[in-house]
């Protein structure tokens, strides 16, 4: 089984975040807990965000039940960051337990039901069930967009996701409209998302880069190393994947030295960040051991 890199499939500024209940003290305590899980994951700090979900799943359970909204929440963000950290399986097992106690309580229109729908395709296109993601984007988008006059952020996020898809199909066209669709929605709104937002335009290169268009897949990656160094510093595992890609793009013009630095690069953060198990620092292993034999 090929992992594709778990990022692109995978952005995580519209994680899962309910506060369906009075605003007690135990509501609080949940709320706090909950948002230090998306600040790890935010961060890059995938081990730590996973051990803070655990908690905030057990509390969650403890405190309203598991069949309430912010209980799904809580096994959203757990199968998350277990993603992140390549625990596929188990992820695909916490998301289908979600959906199924959503559609239970909440029915399948409601918006936690397909943010479960779009997190799992998000999973099965990240392991090449490009048809199984596409029937799951297919059900949860008309929901997500018919939430409200005001594009959520699970909406945008999900149109991203469904572009990838389309390029990893062949449809170029269909995923170069639905990412310039979701950029343009990001750039309309009044707080810019730099997570979401720069995620989306590293997706839009990547796929100038499978279509030949360098010069603009080149600008894009730059714009992204730009954003992602402001926001989150040059240690993240988000920073990391640009460069690695940006090395991608060089070695296809045969700039090898250029490609080479980056790739070491790269692979540094990620062994520190992720480890050397992890799928993307393997991935950016072998890209390295490839291109040292065509030097």
């Amino acid at each position: 089984m090929k992992l594709i890199n778990l990022r692109k499939s995978l952005s995580y500024g519209a994680l899962c975040c309910f506060l369906l209940c009075n605003f007690s003290t135990s509501a609080q305590d949940w709320q706090v807990s909950n948002e230090d899980v998306l600040t790890e994951i935010k961060n890059g700090e995938y081990n730590m965000a996973l051990e803070k979900a655990k908690y905030t799943r057990d509390l969650a359970k403890k405190q309203f039940g598991n069949a309430h909204a912010n209980y799904i929440c809580s096994l959203h963000n757990l199968a998350s960051a277990k993603f992140m950290l390549g625990q596929v399986e188990e992820a695909r097992s916490i998301y289908l337990q979600s959906i199924k106690i959503a559609a239970a309580k909440y029915g399948q229109e409601d918006e936690i039901f397909a943010i479960g729908l779009y997190r799992l395709a998000d999973l099965q296109q990240s392991i090449g069930n490009l048809k199984i993601a596409e029937t799951l984007y297919q059900q949860a988008i008309p929901v997500l967009k018919n939430e409200g006059s005001i594009s959520s952020d699970h909406y945008v996020t999900c149109l991203k996701n469904i572009g990838t898809l389309h390029q990893r199909m062949g449809n170029n066209l269909q995923a170069e409209e639905h990412l310039v669709k979701a950029i343009e929605i990001h750039e309309t709104k009044e707080q810019l998302d730099v997570d979401e937002y720069s995620a989306t335009l590293h997706d839009l290169a990547n796929l100038y880069q499978s279509t030949w268009r360098y010069d603009e897949s080149e600008a894009l990656y730059k714009r992204v190393m730009v954003l992602r160094s402001e926001e989150f510093g040059t240690l993240h595992p988000d920073y990391a994947e640009v460069l690695h890609d940006l090395g991608s793009l060089y070695e296809l013009q045969k700039k090898y030295d250029e490609a080479e630095k980056l790739y070491r690069e790269s692979l540094k953060i990620k062994e520190t960040k992720l480890g050397r198990t992890h799928p993307s620092y393997i991935r950016n292993m072998e890209d390295l051991t490839a291109l040292s034999q065509v030097k």
